[in-house]
C-alpha cells in the first residue's frame, strides 16, 4: 500500500491548514511566523482577516506580499479569510458605505386580535417607507385555548387605506396579520445571502482584488478563500414572549423575522402550486396547511442561500483555479435553523470544495458523552447528543457523498478552549474528529502577539509556549493518520436521514432529530452516513440495486428514518417506492403518514440491525465508547480504532467481516508491527484516550514486541529545575527531591507556566533486555533523554518510552523534560472552563524489562 509506505518514511501528505492571525503590525516578524508553522508540520496555512487593522489595504496588501513569498519558498499552501469582520457577510464595508440599498430585507409580521360582531371596524397600519411597506393583511378564525389559526385566511389587503384597515368583523374572534416586506430584523451592514446582487458586493470587495493583486498565486501558492460562519442572520424583532437562543431559531417562532424577497415568495407558490401570501402567517402560527407552507418556504430560502451565495462565490473561485471552502454555525442542530446559520447543513455547503464544521468553545469535551456540560458557547452548555453523534458524522458524510469535495471533510479546532487545552486533550480531540471521518483540519490558532487574549490557545505564542513541541509531535501524528484513511472509500452500515424536513414541517419538538437513532447506532459501533433528501433525489449520485442503497461509491443496507409525523409527499413516494423494491427503511418509533416500511423502537434500533447482520464489526464484549471508523484504501481494509473513554480500558475480541494479516500502528508510541487475526477475529487493547489504526493485506516485516514480564519501581533523588514561559530555554534549580509533587500545586509554585527538567542516575549492575521506562502520570508532555540522546516525545498517555540499545552497565544519565500549559500563569477566561492537569512528572517512574 503506496499511503503506507510513505507513512512509513515520512512522506506523507499534509492535512493541516492552521489559521494565522493578522494584526498589521508584525510585519517584520512574518518570516519566522511562516517558519514556525512550517516547522509544526503544518504545510499550509489560513489568513485570518479579521484582526487586521488595514484588511483589503496597503498595509494588507504589503503584508500578504510577503506572507505570499514566504510560503512559495517553503511550498506551502495559503487559505484567505474572506471578510473584515466575523462572521462573512460584511463585506469590507461595502454595503455600509456603497451599496446601503442592497442589504438585507426581512419579512416581519404584526398582528392584532380582534372579536366581532362589529360592523365598520378601524384598525391602525403602519405606512410605508422606504424600510417597511406592507405586503398582505389576512385575517384567520381563532377558537379558544391555543394560538391557532383555524379555516381558510380571508384576505384584508384591499381594505388597507391610508394608514388604515376598514372591516366589518364577523361573529367570533379573529387574529389579524400585517405582514411587511422590512428592513427590521436583519443585519444593518450585511449582505443579503439570498440576493445574488447583494453577494455580488462581497466578490467586488473583497475576491476581486486579490485576484488583480495574486493572479499569479492562484491555483498555485494561494490555494483559495475560506468563508467563516455565514449566515442568514435574521433577528428576532418587535414584542414576543420567549426566546430559546440563537441556535433554536426555526419555523414556528413567533417574533422571528424571516428572509424576504419577491423571489422567495414566488419560489414558495410554485412549490405550493397557488398563491403563497395567504399561508405566510403559518411560518410563526399553526394554521391551515401550516406543514407545507413552513417546506416550501425554507425550501425557498435555503436553496437561494445555495446558489446566490455558496455557489456564487464556488463558481468564482473555480474559475479562477482556486478552491472555496468554510463552514456554518451548526451547534445544537442550529445548521438546520434560520438566523446563525443557513437553514440546511448540505445546501449551506454544496457548492463549497470541502465539508466543514467547527469544535471551539468547550463544544466537546473527553468524558462528557453522556452529559450535558457548561462550556463559553452560546447558552452555557454544550448537548452531546449533537456533539458526539452528529456534528463530525455531517461533515464526513457529505464529503463522502459529493464528487466534486474529493472526500475532503474540514474541521476547525482548537479554539477559544484557553491555554489549558493542553496536547493530551488535543490529541483527544484529533482522533475525536478522525474516526468519524474528518480528515482536514484548521488548527487555532498561530498569533504573532503575546499574550494575545484573542481564542486562546496560540501555537508557539512567539516562543512562550513550553507546549509547542508536543503540539508539532502531535500534528506529525495528525497528517499520518489521516494520510491512512483519506482517499478511500467509507464502509458504513446504514444511512440516516438528515432531519431538516421533519423538523420544518412539524410542530415545534415533535420531529426527532437526528442524533436520536446515531447515539443508538454509534455507541454499538455500527457506523453510519447521515444522508439528505437533496442526495436521495439526484439520480446522478444515487440508486437503489438489489436492496441497497448507492450513494457516491458508498453502499448502505438500510436507510434510517427518524420520527415526523409529516414528510414531504415527493419524497414519501420515493422512499415507498425504495421500500416495495426491497430496501431496508426503518422508520424510529411510528410510521410517517403515508409511508411504507418497517416501525424499530429507537432502543431496539441496534439490536435489530446486528440481528439482520447490518453491522461491520462485533465487540466481545461491551464498550460503548470505542469508536471505529472503517475505509477501502486502495484496496486495502484500513480500520482505525479510538478509546474515547476518560477512565475504562478497552480489552476486547474484533469480530471483522474478514481476516488475514494486517499492520498493527500507534503512531505516537512509535510502534508499529505486523499482525494476523485468528480466523477473522483480532484482539484490541486500548488505555482509556488511546488510538490504533489496523492496515489489512500489509506487512512491514516488524516483529511484535515482546511484553516485559517484570516491572521495578525507581526511588532516585531527582535534580529538578524550571524554565519559565519567559525563556524556556534557560533552566533554573528548583530543588533536589525523592518524591515528585504537583509543580503548581498548593505547596509548589502556583502561577508557574514553563519546562520542568527532571535529572536522575539508573545504576546497572546489567543491561536489562527489552528494557522501557514508563513514566507513569506527567502533566502534560513529556520528552526523555538517555544518556545524552533524546529518545522521543510523548503528549499523552501512556509515557511509556522503548529505551532498549541505550542503557550501559554503571551509571546511566537520565533526563525528563516536562511541559505543562500557560493556563496556571496566563489564567485565561476560557481556562476557567477546563480542569487542569496537574503540572510536572507525577510518576510512579517504573523500569520495565525482560527477566530471563
Amino acid at each position: 500500500m503506496t499511503r503506507l509506505f510513505e507513512v512509513l518514511n515520512g512522506k506523507e501528505a499534509n492535512y493541516l491548514l492552521p489559521f494565522y492571525w493578522q494584526h498589521g503590525n508584525h510585519t517584520d516578524r512574518i518570516p519566522t511566523q511562516v517558519q514556525r508553522i512550517y516547522d509544526s508540520g503544518c504545510r499550509a496555512l489560513c489568513v485570518e482577516s479579521r484582526t487586521h487593522e488595514d484588511f483589503a489595504g496597503e498595509g494588507w496588501w504589503r503584508d500578504m506580499d510577503i506572507i505570499l513569498a514566504e510560503c512559495e519558498k517553503r511550498g506551502m499552501r495559503v487559505w484567505i479569510l474572506d471578510d473584515k469582520h466575523f462572521p462573512t457577510g460584511y463585506a469590507n464595508g461595502g454595503i455600509q458605505h456603497k451599496a446601503f440599498h442592497l442589504r438585507q430585507w426581512e419579512l416581519v409580521e404584526h398582528h392584532v386580535d380582534v372579536i366581532g360582531p362589529m360592523a365598520n371596524a378601524t384598525l391602525l397600519v403602519q405606512r410605508n417607507s422606504e424600510e417597511s411597506s406592507l405586503i398582505g393583511a389576512y385575517a384567520y378564525r381563532r377558537e379558544k385555548g391555543e394560538e391557532v389559526l383555524t379555516g381558510d385566511a380571508i384576505p384584508l389587503t384591499e381594505k388597507v387605506k391610508g394608514g388604515y384597515l376598514y372591516w366589518d368583523i364577523p361573529e367570533g374572534c379573529y387574529r389579524i396579520f400585517f405582514l411587511y416586506k422590512s428592513r427590521r430584523g436583519g443585519r444593518a451592514y450585511y449582505i443579503d445571502m439570498i440576493s445574488e446582487e447583494s453577494v455580488q458586493v462581497l466578490v467586488d470587495e473583497v475576491y476581486e482584488p486579490h485576484y488583480q493583486r495574486y493572479a499569479h498565486y492562484f491555483g498555485n501558492t494561494l490555494a483559495g478563500f475560506f468563508s467563516d460562519e455565514p449566515s442568514f442572520g435574521n433577528m428576532m424583532v418587535g414584542k414576543h414572549r420567549i426566546d430559546t437562543g440563537m441556535y433554536d431559531r426555526r419555523m414556528g417562532t413567533p417574533g422571528l423575522a424571516l428572509p424576504y424577497n419577491e423571489n422567495l415568495l414566488r419560489m414558495m407558490s410554485e412549490e405550493l402550486g397557488e398563491d403563497a401570501m395567504p399561508y405566510l402567517a403559518t411560518l410563526w402560527y399553526k394554521g391551515k396547511g401550516f406543514e407545507r407552507a413552513r417546506l416550501a418556504y425554507m425550501n425557498a430560502a435555503t436553496r437561494l442561500y445555495r446558489d446566490c451565495f455558496t455557489k456564487k462565490l464556488g463558481d468564482w473561485c473555480r474559475e479562477r483555479g482556486v478552491e472555496y471552502i468554510g463552514h456554518v454555525i451548526e451547534d445544537q442542530n442550529a445548521h438546520a435553523r434560520l438566523h446563525c446559520s443557513g437553514g440546511h447543513y448540505y445546501r449551506s455547503l454544496w457548492w463549497q470544495d470541502m465539508s466543514g464544521i467547527d469544535i471551539v468553545l468547550h463544544q466537546v469535551m473527553p468524558g462528557f458523552a453522556d452529559y450535558i456540560h457548561t462550556a463559553i458557547a452560546s447558552g452555557g452548555v454544550a448537548d452531546p447528543n449533537f456533539y458526539h453523534y452528529v456534528l463530525g458524522q455531517l461533515a464526513a458524510s457529505m464529503a463522502h457523498a459529493l464528487p466534486h469535495m474529493k472526500g475532503r471533510a474540514m474541521c476547525e479546532v482548537f479554539g477559544a478552549y484557553g491555554w489549558g487545552e493542553g496536547t493530551p486533550m488535543m490529541k483527544w480531540l484529533m482522533d475525536f474528529l478522525m474516526v468519524r471521518g474528518v480528515n482536514h483540519f484548521v488548527p487555532h490558532a498561530f498569533s504573532p502577539s503575546f499574550p494575545d487574549g484573542d481564542c486562546p490557545p496560540h501555537f508557539g505564542a512567539e516562543g512562550h509556549d513550553p507546549q509547542f513541541d508536543g503540539f508539532s509531535a502531535l500534528m506529525g501524528y495528525t497528517n499520518k493518520v489521516t494520510h491512512l484513511l483519506y482517499g478511500g472509500v467509507h464502509k458504513a452500515s446504514a444511512a440516516i436521514f438528515y432531519h431538516a424536513e421533519g423538523e420544518w414541517m412539524n410542530a415545534r419538538g415533535t420531529a426527532m432529530l437526528t442524533e436520536v437513532p446515531a447515539r443508538k447506532l454509534f455507541d454499538r459501533q455500527i457506523n453510519y452516513d447521515i444522508v439528505c433528501a437533496d442526495m436521495l433525489f439526484d439520480e446522478s449520485l444515487t440508486s437503489v440495486k438489489d436492496g441497497k442503497l448507492y450513494i457516491g461509491e458508498e453502499c448502505f443496507v438500510a436507510l434510517i428514518m427518524p420520527y415526523a409525523k409529516v414528510l414531504p409527499e415527493a419524497l414519501l413516494t420515493l422512499l415507498n417506492g425504495w421500500a416495495m423494491a426491497g430496501l431496508e427503511i426503518l422508520y424510529v418509533d411510528s410510521l410517517t403518514d403515508g409511508a411504507v416500511g418497517k416501525v424499530v423502537k429507537a432502543d431496539r434500533l441496534a439490536d435489530y440491525l446486528i440481528a439482520q447482520g447490518i453491522c461491520d464489526i462485533a465487540l466481545g464484549d461491551d464498550y460503548p465508547h470505542l469508536r471505529y471508523y472503517h475505509t477501502v484504501n486502495e484496496g486495502k481494509d484500513v480500520y482505525f480504532f479510538f478509546n474515547e473513554s476518560p477512565d475504562t480500558c478497552c480489552s476486547t475480541k474484533v469480530k471483522l467481516t474478514h481476516g488475514g494479516k494486517f499492520v498493527r500502528l500507534r503512531l505516537l508510541d512509535d510502534l508499529v508491527y505486523d499482525d494476523e487475526t485468528l480466523g477473522n477475529t483480532a484482539t484490541l487493547d486500548l488505555i482509556p484516550g488511546q488510538s490504533e489504526v489496523w492496515v489489512f493485506g500489509e506487512e512491514t516485516g516488524r516483529a511484535k514486541p515482546k511484553t516485559q514480564n517484570t516491572e521495578v519501581v525507581l526511588a532516585p533523588t531527582f535534580t529538578v529545575s524550571l524554565a519559565d514561559s519567559n525563556d524556556l530555554s534557560t533552566f533554573r534549580p528548583y530543588m533536589i527531591t525523592d518524591r515528585l509533587p504537583n509543580i503548581t500545586g498548593p505547596d509548589g509554585i502556583q502561577d508557574f507556566g514553563g519546562k520542568m527538567r527532571y535529572g536522575f542516575t539508573l545504576t546497572l549492575n546489567e543491561i536489562p533486555e527489552n528494557a522501557a521506562l514508563d513514566l507513569g502520570v506527567v502533566g502534560e508532555t513529556a520528552k526523555l533523554f538517555v544518556n545524552g540522546k533524546e529518545v522521543g516525545i510523548r503528549v499523552a498517555e501512556p509515557y511509556l518510552f522503548p529505551i532498549d540499545g541505550l542503557l550501559k552497565e554503571g551509571d546511566n544519565e537520565i533526563t525528563v523534560e516536562v511541559a505543562n500549559t500557560l493556563a496556571y500563569s496566563m489564567r485565561d477566561s476560557f481556562s476557567f472552563y477546563l480542569t487542569l492537569r496537574p503540572s510536572g512528572l507525577l510518576g510512579p517512574v517504573k523500569l520495565l524489562y525482560n527477566e530471563s
